[in-house]
């Protein structure tokens, strides 16, 4: 075989791979999660993930507030995403929040239909899925559930539950009020940094006296 004929036929294998690969890319939906730049996570925002527009910068009044954010509708409610990035730019929290529609109209009646928790409901677990990709729900689903803290006061009350998976720690956390069933819920999703998530937890037991309640440490946005 001519030399110039076999180096076009390794070209064109060269060229079958190379579209193969993006082929493959393309299946494979683009995925937003901690250990991301902030330029990066924008970028990578699913496509699939109707039920929530590309994440918008925030001006970033003090620590406790996001650097990026989303808002859209889901399951009967209002479903919001939330980044955090550190000082190097590259996200260290993502969290959603659901609100359910029903909050609004009847305030004292409404009741939430989802429940972020391992042995929660398929809107829960179905959100997660679409938001942070199904290896992350894979990955919640088989955490290990470290610490609960329930948070009583006022006639209502907050739970936070922590938990340590193989790629990534979560949090999730729910509150309800007499006759609202769930009328907020998080999930969120963190860096694997077991330290932080045990700072994490020492805080949510600290806050969860009476007595904190109104200190800084544990109001902030």
């Amino acid at each position: 075989m001519a030399p110039t004929c076999r180096f076009q036929k390794i070209r064109s294998r060269g060229a079958l791979a190379a579209a193969v690969g993006l082929l493959l890319l393309s299946l494979r939906p683009a995925l937003a999660l901690p250990g991301e730049s902030g330029s990066e996570l924008v970028r990578n925002w699913r496509s699939a993930t109707h039920i929530l527009p590309r994440p918008k910068a925030e001006p970033k009044y003090t620590d406790g507030y996001p650097d990026l954010s989303s808002q859209g509708t889901a399951a009967g409610g209002r479903l919001a995403f939330s980044g955090f990035l550190n000082s190097s730019g590259i996200s260290e929290t993502e969290t959603i929040d659901y609100r359910p529609e029903s909050c609004e109209s009847e305030p004292y009646r409404c009741s939430g239909k989802v429940i972020f928790q391992k042995s929660g409901n398929n809107l829960g677990h179905l959100l997660i899925a679409e938001v942070f990709g199904p290896a992350v729900l894979e990955d919640f689903v088989g955490s290990d559930a470290l610490k609960t803290v329930n948070e009583p006061g006022g006639g209502s009350s907050q739970v936070s539950v922590f938990y340590a998976g193989q790629r990534f720690n979560y949090s999730t956390w729910v509150h309800s009020e007499p006759g609202r069933t769930r009328a907020i819920s998080h999930f969120t999703v963190l860096e694997k940094n077991d330290a932080e998530l045990r700072s994490r937890i020492r805080l949510a037991e600290t806050c969860s006296n009476p007595a904190m309640r109104s200190d800084p440490l544990c109001s902030a946005p």
